[in-house]
């Protein structure tokens, strides 16, 4: 490829500037333009044709070097990501509530930054709620309601924010949602949030609030939500086959109402 441009390059070079003070000339007698001066014009175009062939290989290299420096960057930054990613699974992990909350407000940022990550880090947030609040519980109940007394809004401070995240729904993709089957959310606060499409199936919210939310599309097959509070929630297209619904405020007004 370089061969045949360094060609290209020396035939213009060579040939290209007779031609065009040639086809100046026209029908000029030779008298008239002497060699001399013919030789001199061949030469002023071949000058300005080599001055113009630098600028274009020094463009060029312009353009070449701004195109690598672009691609060290995304890949810079690809890493940053990576790195960042994968700690943030790391505190998930974690033994330490707040190190867990931790990674959980590290994926929310990831997610509004690194639109490639959103469906990832929307189903390990899911999978981080199943496996800390499973539904029924791995523990016994006692136990499990012993501990449910300290927290503040039903759910643990790590779920409760690994929710409210995925309420914000900076990482879930369009037309999807998000899957919390069998999981343990009774008494949980989540007033006003945006939880369409979520999938509750077989879940406790028994007590839970979810005053305001959009609940449309939403599935709650046999889930529990014995007097929860769904009042003026949205409900269009929310699929209660199953459910309790015992003392469950809102929501049989609410279905009554045209879709």
């Amino acid at each position: 490829m370089v061969v045949a441009v360094g060609a290209l390059g020396s035939m213009i070079v060579v040939f290209l500037p007779g031609w065009i003070v040639l086809h100046d000339l026209g029908a000029a007698p030779a008298s008239t333009f002497p060699a001399v001066d013919r030789l001199t014009a061949v030469n002023d175009v071949r000058a300005t044709l080599l001055q113009g062939m630098a600028a274009a290989v020094a463009l060029s290299g312009i353009g070449l070097g701004a195109t690598m420096t672009l691609r060290q960057i995304r890949v810079h930054r690809e890493g940053q990501f990576i790195d960042r990613f994968s700690k943030a699974i790391e505190h998930l992990s974690s033994d330490h509530i707040g190190t867990r909350m931790g990674g959980v407000y590290a994926m929310e940022q990831i997610a509004e930054v690194a639109p490639d990550y959103r469906g990832h880090i929307a189903a390990l947030l899911a999978s981080f709620v199943r496996q800390q609040a499973p539904w029924p519980p791995l523990r016994p109940l006692e136990e499990v309601d012993i501990e449910r007394r300290r927290y503040h809004g039903g759910v643990r401070d790590d779920i409760g924010a690994a929710l409210g995240a995925l309420g914000r729904r900076a990482m879930v993709l369009p037309g999807t949602g998000i899957e919390l089957e069998k999981v343990d959310l009774r008494g949980v606060h989540l007033t006003g949030q945006d939880l369409s499409g979520f999938c509750f199936a077989h879940s406790n919210l028994d007590d839970g609030i979810l005053a305001g939310c959009d609940l449309s599309n939403a599935t709650f097959t046999g889930a529990s939500l014995r007097g929860a509070d769904l009042t003026g929630a949205t409900l269009t297209g929310a699929d209660f086959t199953d459910a309790d619904l015992a003392g469950t405020a809102g929501i049989r007004a609410k279905s009554a109402d045209p879709a």
